[in-house]
């Protein structure tokens, strides 16, 4: 099962590379992006099935991925990171959250609102954390590369 949904990860984010008019490498990177996502976040729900660490930890490695791809085919990282973020986007809790609103059904509203919430702010994260802490890196690997050439 793992397999058909890491396959689909893949397709789904290569349609959206296809979106952004990606062609040759960078399609099939961006699409190789989601399906890296998407087996962290499996990796991680099946050792710990919490969905904040889950989205957090795949955001994190998509992060990792689509910075270290946009160095090297010199692309901007937004165009890697934005694909392999696609298959964790919260969409489904979103669409519930809205109908309860709707429909006038606070406390289902309440509770797909907080799913929706923590999906949201564990990807942010989880960005943010890999971003910062691959910038501080690359910035120490950068000061050492000239340290050493002088």
């Amino acid at each position: 099962m793992a397999v058909i949904q890491i396959f689909a990860s893949f397709a789904g984010s290569l349609g959206f590379a296809l979106l952004y008019n990606l062609r040759g490498k960078k399609l099939w990177t961006a699409g190789v992006s989601g399906m890296i996502s998407w087996a962290a976040y499996l990796f991680v729900w099946n050792q710990m099935p919490s969905g904040f660490a889950a989205n957090l930890a795949a955001a994190a490695v998509a992060t990792i991925y689509a910075e270290t791809m946009a160095r090297i085919l010199k692309t901007p990282v937004t165009v890697f990171l934005i694909t392999g973020i696609i298959p964790l986007v919260p969409g489904g809790n979103l669409y519930y959250t809205m109908n309860y609103v709707i429909a006038k059904e606070w406390h289902l509203f309440s509770l797909y609102g907080q799913k929706t919430m923590l999906t949201a702010i564990a990807i942010a994260a989880g960005i943010m954390v890999a971003s910062s802490l691959y910038g501080i890196c690359a910035s120490i690997v950068h000061h050492y590369a000239i340290k050493n050439i002088k």
